[in-house]
């Protein structure tokens, strides 16, 4: 299995960048030059302090008037410096911004996921970060051409020098940001501009472009999902309602959840076919619930793979303390065998005795998608998602004393990571992701898409 980078994996290349300056000293995570520490590095922020470093003055050591904490994440990571010693450079325009108006500030925590003042803290998005830069950019761009402007008429009167005046290029997008910032510009506003843009290159950046910010946003809101350790009906109902504007009476679980929102929101950004079906319905065997399938999807060869959604917060495997393997958890167990029955009940798509709402398996497929695409049914596979990455199996420090002295963490983890890729390579015709999985082969696709 190929994993992309952790966050730690690339921020460590750009900390290596360190190791060309002598007078930085690197102790357990925190940098520093002498005694001074310059920064401080978790798991998940990069905390600065006031005082800065420039290897090249004659004075290396300086202090500012601000403290800096970058909040560590996959996107953030593009505003770190190349010298990463020192926090972002655009920093220092957020401070001026707020301290002309009349704050005292003390921190500002860059990357957050909300914009809010506590105290002398200033907390910012990644987004208004970047609007505020593109606007100092902007502005001393514009201030420069004023000062030269005016200056012009001395230039021709005193040197008879021929020059000419010279027009700012505005970023009109950083205009409209101010628009929609107003609320005075209403999402009817937003459809009516896009509808009038024209075919072309434009356009398709456009719509790319709120493509990728969707995709994003799912992405995220996913993982949000995959960090709680229990998923309880009524969190899951507060989750579908806040994150995804479902009534709480429309979700019944975890499970449902998952498939509501992979259906609604995952065609594309998440599968990637060109034709997903949530049936929502019972495939009848002689008058009795048979089979539930969650989604169908129609790959571009036609192909179909039936798609079976279990809890993200469940685990893939059990531990066997006595014979110290791993083996499939029940809920894994479970899910293997429906699925199996679901390959079957697809493959003999002409029984009779296997329909959904009244109909064939084949008549249903293509009275929904048969007018676009033709399906093929030989030999469906199937796709089970089920549990996160760091649900594989239950975490080592929740095993007994006694199992613990017969195996090391190293071992369990990694014999663990072995049963699952085993388990993934032994069956035919179905495929096991965990949800981590499938949220990362989506974000590679949008990586690879924007590039």
């Amino acid at each position: 299995m190929a994993f992309k980078k952790t966050v730690q994996e690339k921020l460590q290349t750009k900390l290596n960048t360190l190791a060309q300056y002598e007078a930085i000293s690197d102790n357990e995570s925190l940098y520093q030059v002498g005694d001074d520490v310059l920064l401080q590095v978790s798991d998940t922020e990069l905390v600065y302090g006031k005082t800065r470093f420039s290897p090249t003055s004659t004075s290396p050591l300086w202090e500012d008037n601000y403290s800096v904490t970058l909040v560590l994440s996959h996107k953030n990571l593009t505003l770190v410096n190349s010298n990463p010693i020192n926090p972002p450079k655009g920093a220092k325009n957020v401070f001026e911004v707020f301290k002309s108006l009349g704050n005292t500030i003390e921190r500002i925590y860059i990357g957050h996921e909300s914009n809010s003042i506590n105290g002398n803290e200033i907390y910012i998005t990644k987004a208004l970060y970047e609007t505020i830069n593109r606007i100092n950019r902007e502005e001393g761009k514009d201030k420069k051409v004023r000062v030269f402007n005016r200056v012009v008429p001395y230039m021709n009167s005193e040197f008879g020098l021929d020059t000419t005046e010279i027009e700012v290029e505005r970023d009109y997008s950083l205009l409209l940001d101010k628009i929609l910032a107003s609320g005075e510009f209403t999402q009817e506003d937003i459809i009516a501009f896009t509808d009038s843009l024209e075919s072309g290159e434009s356009s398709k950046v456009v719509i790319e472009k709120h493509i990728n910010k969707q995709t994003e946003w799912l992405i995220d809101t996913i993982e949000e999902i995959l960090d709680i350790d229990r998923l309880t009906k009524p969190k899951v109902k507060e989750i579908g309602s806040d994150k995804f504007k479902y009534t709480k009476v429309s979700i019944t679980g975890p499970e449902h959840l998952m498939e509501k929102v992979l259906s609604d929101y995952g065609q594309y950004s998440i599968f990637g076919v060109p034709a997903l079906l949530n049936t929502d319905k019972y495939v009848i065997h002689e008058g009795s619930s048979r089979s539930q399938f969650d989604l169908i999807l129609i790959n571009h060869l036609g192909d179909i793979e039936i798609v079976e959604l279990k809890r993200p917060d469940q685990y893939l495997f059990d531990y066997g303390n006595g014979r110290g393997k791993f083996y499939p958890s029940k809920d894994l167990a479970i899910a293997i065998s429906q699925t199996e029955r679901y390959i079957t009940a697809i493959h003999k798509d002409n029984d009779d005795e296997y329909l959904i709402v009244g109909k064939k398996i084949r008549e249903f497929i293509n009275d929904e998608i048969g007018n676009t695409m033709f399906v093929e049914s030989i030999r469906p596979k199937a796709l089970i998602v089920i549990g996160s990455w760091k649900k594989l199996s239950k975490d080592y420090d929740q095993l007994s004393d006694s199992v613990k002295a017969k195996v090391s963490k190293e071992d369990y983890d990694n014999d663990c990571l072995q049963a699952y890729k085993e388990l993934q390579h032994s069956l035919k015709n179905i495929k096991i992701l965990t949800y981590s999985e499938l949220l990362e082969n989506a974000r590679t696709r949008l990586e690879l898409n924007k590039e």
